[in-house]
């Protein structure tokens, strides 16, 4: 499955490791699998636990809705036409892939784990915040994203963006330059 216009998909992005918690995503996609039939996931990445991954998906039986994706130089055509994009890390460093989905105008469901979500998404003002590893908590965002109406959502996205201006080239050299001429 490419990304599709056509194709409602959810999409996550990074090292197919423990930091980014893709197996918890997969438990967490089975539930949301049963609330809406035509949602799939797409996880782009390349790592050590493809393996596992691959078989926590064929043990759900999944092989049909969730889609491992090789590493991609430009993953903004995936981007561009999924519903909402979802970081599920154990901790970030700040997570630029958030950088990439609010510049994007996605929805975000992100963990609230150490060092980046939290303060990019402005204690859930920008997106919506999980309890991290907490697959209730997981649920219960994402419900409320099924559930929010337009405006509240277009509010949502509007404090995201304005966040990624603080991760500009343009906005690194203004504080590089207030700290050299000090």
């Amino acid at each position: 499955m490419e990304a599709v216009k056509n194709k409602s998909y959810l999409l996550s992005i990074g090292r197919l490791t423990r930091q980014k918690n893709f197996l918890f995503l997969i438990d967490c996609f089975k539930e949301i699998a049963d609330l809406v039939k035509d949602l799939d996931l797409i996880i782009i990445g390349e790592g050590e636990e493809k393996e596992k991954i691959l078989s926590k998906i064929k043990k759900y039986n999944l092989e049909s809705r969730v889609f491992l994706k090789n590493y991609k130089n430009n993953v903004f055509k995936y981007l561009k036409y999924c519903k909402c994009f979802i970081l599920s890390s154990l901790w970030e460093d700040p997570g630029f892939v958030l950088v990439e989905a609010a510049f994007c105008n996605k929805p975000i469901i992100s963990s609230n784990c150490f060092n980046g979500p939290s303060e990019f998404l402005q204690n859930g003002k920008g997106g919506f915040l999980y309890e991290n590893n907490s697959k209730e908590d997981f649920v219960l965002k994402f419900k409320e994203f099924l559930k929010i109406d337009k405006l509240q959502l277009n509010k949502k996205l509007i404090l995201s963006k304005k966040e990624v201006k603080k991760y500009t080239f343009h906005n690194h050299y203004i504080e590089f330059n207030k700290i050299i001429n000090l």
